[in-house]
């Protein structure tokens, strides 16, 4: 076969036709558009089609519980299931009764709907098993209205292809909605996992602390506290990601290696209680505990990275503070608030609680998750949930990255996540912290909404309407004697 000649010169038509024509220059590199990573990611989020998905948030244990109205058939069926099964014992997971006689509890049909009435936030958390199983029966009622209302065939609303939860209560919220998990299994859970002991048994029980603290957006070793530098590009890959899982070695390396450099603020404060825990451990080693937590040793680690901006921090109670107190001289965050929680969860303090919450989720019943059902993503590895048994397990001890879970889900799952609903007001919290996020997204991506899922309005929004209402009628009625 004979090959043609290879061209040694290109006429100007030739040119034309073959160059100019199939590769059509859609960027400009002046000073003010240098950054190819973002124009690649602009061409492939702008260039990408197909079906959009849409992801259900649900709340966690550190959430604000509300009063449940405008109930429905099937969201009463909800609560009189769960407030029958966290009364009845459960010898297959070991679920015993003992303790739910007492505080006020109103053993009758539906009981725990009316839990949050009348109660603040306090009073609440002094009953924090009580309080989870709550927060998991509203998100579920909730999404039984919403069913019943629109006829839906499925508990889910139409187009739901994800479901991320909040820390153990949210993501086992998660599971019952998906139907991999029945909702009685899943409120005595609720109710063991708050229930846990704070400290190993047999010992002096110590005082523990949770604090949100909010990091400032960029902070600067080498210049004054004052000065915010500009936020770098968006990253080029997931091996770039905006705020990846950071151990201690990497947290290490990267102080060692760049001292000087302008660095996220969040990186910063994780070094400081990196460095903390290494001599809160020197101390450890000096008291001869043989690396576990001793009766007097201090020990606080960020349990959950919310945002890129928002973290909490637990620990016990003296540990804590000295966390709060190094990050503040460094002006690099500042206390937000307290959150009432019944253990130091996501810490190693309580790693005494494994062995009995891994028996307790072994002998738990969970589907297989479906091939047309929804991916139910797991905060703790970012990445969907194959087996709950050993998913749910670290939520003792682990890091929840709750972050990183949302930027994977409106980043890479297929199909693309456009729309995000929050399950619930107590849930809204979580809206505010993704709106946050997205805003950082390249210009031109796909565009992702976020909306609410309640049952009716709450009570704060019917005196809101009342008010609005009664100012209207008296504008009304000053314009009529006017005329």
């Amino acid at each position: 076969m004979r090959i043609p000649p290879i061209p040694t010169s290109l006429s100007s038509n030739h040119l034309t036709q073959s160059i100019l024509i199939p590769s059509v220059r859609k960027a400009s590199t002046n000073s003010t558009n240098t950054d190819w990573v973002t124009w690649l990611k602009r061409g492939a989020s702008t260039e990408s089609g197909g079906a959009s998905g849409k992801c259900l948030l649900f709340a966690g244990l550190g959430s604000y519980p509300h009063t449940p109205i405008a109930p429905t058939p099937s969201s009463l069926r909800v609560w009189d299931e769960a407030s029958e099964a966290l009364l009845s014992p459960d010898a297959t997971i070991g679920y015993e009764t003992r303790g739910m006689g007492d505080a006020g509890l109103k053993q009758v049909k539906g009981w725990m709907r009316g839990w949050v009435e009348g109660r603040s936030l306090e009073e609440l958390m002094k009953r924090p098993d009580v309080t989870a199983a709550f927060i998991l029966s509203s998100s579920i009622a909730i999404l039984a209205s919403a069913q019943e209302k629109m006829g839906s065939p499925s508990l889910l609303p139409e187009g739901t292809t994800h479901l991320a939860g909040h820390g153990f209560i949210g993501t086992l919220t998660a599971l019952v909605a998906s139907g991999r998990l029945d909702l009685g299994t899943g409120v005595r859970l609720a109710r063991i996992y708050a229930s846990l002991p704070p400290s190993p048994p047999q010992t002096y029980p110590r005082s523990h602390l949770t604090t949100v603290l909010s990091a400032r957006h960029f902070h600067s070793l080498s210049s004054p506290s004052y000065f915010v530098p500009p936020p770098p590009p968006p990253p080029a890959s997931e091996e770039d990601d905006p705020f990846p899982p950071v151990t201690s070695t990497e947290s290490e390396a990267e102080s060692s290696s760049t001292p000087l450099k302008r660095r996220r603020a969040m990186q910063l404060i994780l070094d400081e209680i990196h460095s903390l825990q290494r001599d809160w451990e020197r101390e450890n080693e000096i008291t001869g505990s043989g690396g576990t937590i001793g009766p007097r040793q201090e020990w606080a680690s960020a349990g959950i990275i919310n945002s890129s901006k928002v973290l909490v921090v637990t620990g016990t109670h003296h540990a804590v503070l000295q966390v709060i107190e190094r990050l503040q001289q460094l002006n690099l965050a500042n206390p937000v608030m307290d959150v009432a929680m019944p253990c130091p969860y996501h810490t190693k303090l309580m790693t005494h609680a494994i062995p009995k919450f891994r028996d307790v989720l072994e002998r738990c019943y969970f589907e297989n998750s479906k091939p047309d059902g929804p991916i139910v993503l797991d905060p703790m590895t970012t990445h969907p949930i194959t087996n709950p048994s050993y998913a749910l397990l670290p939520h003792l001890t682990g890091q929840l990255r709750w972050h990183k879970t949302l930027y994977r889900l409106y980043s890479q799952p297929i199909p693309a996540v456009s729309h995000f609903q929050t399950v619930g007001k107590g849930a809204k919290g979580l809206g505010i912290m993704l709106r946050g996020e997205i805003k950082k997204r390249p210009q031109g991506s796909t565009p992702i909404s976020i909306s609410e899922l309640i049952s009716g309005d709450t009570k704060e929004d019917k005196e809101r309407k009342d008010r609005i209402e009664g100012a209207m009628r008296k504008l009304n009625e000053q314009r009529r004697k006017s005329s």
